[in-house]
């Protein structure tokens, strides 16, 4: 899967898959950047594809919003950069009543962590129901605190985050959008999909559905059952992406045309594929188990992929006619924090919203992303083994 299979020194087709992690996303933040910077100032390759889920679908969307058309008007690679990184500068936490709310959840959760019961209970103060009427109570009292209505309502932040959308130009858009969302009630992986809102195509296929992309649909996606009641669209019931698509990438080969097919999926990792040791506390198992909920299903799409690739080479070497003439070959790759960082965060730090940690996870995503670019893609490795911190040791 390297580079001589897409021809040499071709100019290379690439989808960039964020994963969704919470804050953690920020991180992602740092590594878009530093892509649309590369285009900006080597042009090597285009920016053909972005997909995400949950955090990785809002990093996901404002760069795409800030690529497309609207109104007559071209979007640019400048404005995907500021775009996206203003929304995430107007995501943390500002002024008293912001940082001090996000002090007290950190110190909750924190808590919960720790197994240290708080008056009593365990601290898992967010399991209020959205539905409730204390909820609704104290969500209806925070902007008598001071505090932005986008800081705590999803739609409102995407709102204002993209005013123009109902003016894209979608015949005429460059990039591809795939949000991943879950069908509750269902169980169905749900993909809404920006090639869905200008041209037809199957709607369901198995347990999976493909719909037009819209910002009901990224509110979806970000939708973590003890902080919001499932988004309605359409009479349906949706949960977050990382439930069943973490991100989706499977549209971005299977039933496309062979033109529009990326040659290169870049896959940002913010879920670690391997942690240190067995998880023994409550809150460590459930962050692990959270990791591999997000990652095995992705690295599904990501083995069909490469059992493709082989499949072609093999076909090749035998001097077959063509496997599939709807089908090419598409090298994977892997973009990860580094290890210590990984090791460091917890379930609690998805959700610290303080603006220190978001600039340090964002500049981890500019240091790694600059090195990763400079030895692209020679020097860089592909999935699977890319995947992981360490090579894994095989009883075999």
């Amino acid at each position: 899967m390297g580079d001589d299979a897409h021809g040499g020194n071709e100019r290379k087709k690439v989808a960039v898959a964020c994963q969704g992690g919470g804050i953690h996303a920020a991180f992602e933040v740092g590594v878009l950047t530093e892509i649309l910077t590369d285009i900006q100032r080597r042009n090597r390759f285009d920016l053909v594809g972005l997909s995400g889920s949950s955090a990785g679908a809002l990093c996901a969307l404002m760069v795409w919003y800030g690529l497309a058309s609207k109104n007559g008007h071209a979007g640019s690679v400048s404005e995907a950069i500021e775009r996206l990184n203003r929304f995430w500068d107007g995501f943390a936490a500002d002024g008293l009543a912001e940082n001090l709310i996000n002090l007290l959840a950190k110190a909750a959760l924190k808590a919960r962590e720790l197994e240290t019961p708080v008056l009593g209970l365990n601290a898992p103060v967010f399991s209020l129901n959205p539905r409730g009427a204390i909820s609704k109570a104290m969500t209806g009292a925070l902007p008598l605190l001071g505090i932005r209505r986008q800081y705590y309502d999803l739609e409102a932040l995407l709102d204002d985050a993209c005013p123009q959308f109902a003016g894209i130009d979608w015949p005429n858009l460059q990039t591809r959008l795939l949000v991943g969302a879950t069908d509750v009630t269902n169980g169905i992986e749900t993909v809404f999909d920006s090639a869905r809102n200008n041209t037809p195509g199957e709607v369901t296929k198995f347990w999976r559905e493909r719909f037009p992309l819209s910002l009901k649909g990224v509110a979806a996606s970000g939708t973590l059952p003890e902080f919001r009641q499932a988004e309605r669209i359409a009479g349906r019931c949706y949960w977050d992406g990382l439930y069943s698509l973490n991100p989706p990438v499977r549209e971005f080969w299977m039933g496309t045309l062979k033109q529009d097919i990326p040659d290169e999926i870049w896959v940002v990792r913010i879920n670690p594929q391997q942690c240190a040791q067995e998880p023994e506390t409550n809150e460590e198992i459930q962050d692990r188990q959270n990791e591999l909920m997000g990652n095995l299903s992705l690295n599904k799409e990501l083995d069909f992929i490469v059992h493709v690739n082989d499949w072609i080479n093999a076909n090749e070497s035998r001097n077959n006619k063509p496997f599939d003439d709807n089908l090419k070959q598409v090298t994977v790759r892997t973009i990860k924090m580094p290890e210590h960082t990984a090791a460091e965060l917890r379930s609690s730090s998805k959700f610290d919203r303080s603006r220190g940690f978001i600039d340090r996870l964002r500049r981890e995503g500019h240091e790694v992303t600059q090195e990763w670019l400079n030895g692209w893609p020679e020097n860089v490795g592909c999935y699977p083994d890319d995947a992981g911190y360490r090579a894994l040791r095989r009883f075999f």
